[in-house]
């Protein structure tokens, strides 16, 4: 078994497909550890990013307003900046800052202009609502220094494998098969051909091209998730200290629908739990911090590293 220990955010993408264990040591020994680390989630950033580091890690751009963009950007040291939207300008303006950049957008929006925006990111996921039958627009968009995702939706009525087929073909690094939210009480079953045309997608899995599906196959939609004490869901949003959401000229502590529907936070206040919340974007991230800071108050000195273990063994 080969052990390797990372003690920053490893560059290679593919190791965002991998399952590293998050170690913390103190005096030089190791203390504790934690599997599940979510490095697709977090990329280009893992855990290493933010544990001991007191401030602003990321920016979350929902709506471009250039001066208050422009802002938060340069206020931010060695960062994390995610575009809902793609913005040629503000892109390459945080890039030359030094910050990593990520962004999600719809194939329908996507211009010329737009894809030369996006191919100066580290992480690009194309959602693909109304799936057309040829997606070689994008076919420039993959890179070494990229690592890019279509995205697309039970239900839509897309031709699975055509779809898979083409993104592996254009040298996409992955395909996303997603379930939307439920919005309504109604949540019917996946049929039973459609369920197994998604379960074969890993059948065009390669080393260079992965395909991540739902959990779950039963259902069409997906459940939104709400904070359950009963399942060790803490109720604070702690993880607001690391991440910072910026909508038109607003900030707000995350991206949880209800909260982004207020008028608004000042930026020391969405550094100090503006409210207790059911309804939470970051649950996951809220109860895998408290529980790393929790354990951190043990001990000495505490420092983390990432550890992988070669070929999956």
């Amino acid at each position: 078994m080969n052990r390797q220990l990372f003690f920053e955010t490893p560059e290679d993408k593919l190791r965002a497909f991998q399952k590293p264990r998050l170690v913390m040591f103190s005096e030089g020994k190791e203390v504790e550890s934690w599997t599940n680390t979510q490095p697709l989630y977090f990329y280009p950033f893992s855990w290493l990013d933010y544990l001991g580091r007191n401030r602003i890690r990321e920016l979350y751009i929902q709506d471009v307003s250039l001066g208050p963009a422009e802002k938060e950007i340069n206020n931010l040291e060695n960062g994390k900046v995610h575009f809902e939207t793609p913005d040629k300008y503000l892109i390459k303006f945080a890039k030359e800052r030094g910050h990593k950049v990520s962004v999600i957008c719809d194939f329908e929006d996507i211009s010329a202009e737009q894809l030369e925006a996006l191919s100066a990111s580290d992480f690009v996921r194309i959602r693909i609502n109304n799936p057309p039958n040829d997606l070689r627009l994008l076919s420039g968009l993959p890179k070494d220094h990229i690592l890019s995702c279509i995205k697309l939706y039970v239900g839509d009525g897309c031709d699975y494998r055509d779809i898979a087929l083409q993104t592996r073909g254009m040298g996409f690094d992955f395909l996303h098969v997603a379930k939307r939210l439920i919005t309504n009480s109604e949540n019917p079953g996946i049929p039973e051909d459609e369920r197994d045309k998604i379960l074969k997608l890993h059948e065009l899995e390669s080393n260079q091209f992965r395909v991540i599906t739902p959990s779950s196959l039963e259902q069409m939609f997906a459940k939104r998730f709400i904070i359950t004490p009963r399942l060790g869901n803490v109720s604070s949003c702690d993880f607001s200290k690391y991440r910072l959401v910026l909508k038109g000229d607003n900030l707000y502590p995350c991206y949880t629908q209800h909260i982004l529907a207020l008028q608004g936070f000042r930026k020391e206040d969405t550094m100090n739990n503006p409210q207790h919340c059911l309804d939470c974007a970051c649950i996951y991230e809220n109860d895998m911090f408290n529980d790393i800071e929790t354990k951190m108050k043990r001990y000495k000195n505490p420092s983390f590293a990432l550890e992988y273990i070669e070929n999956g063994k």
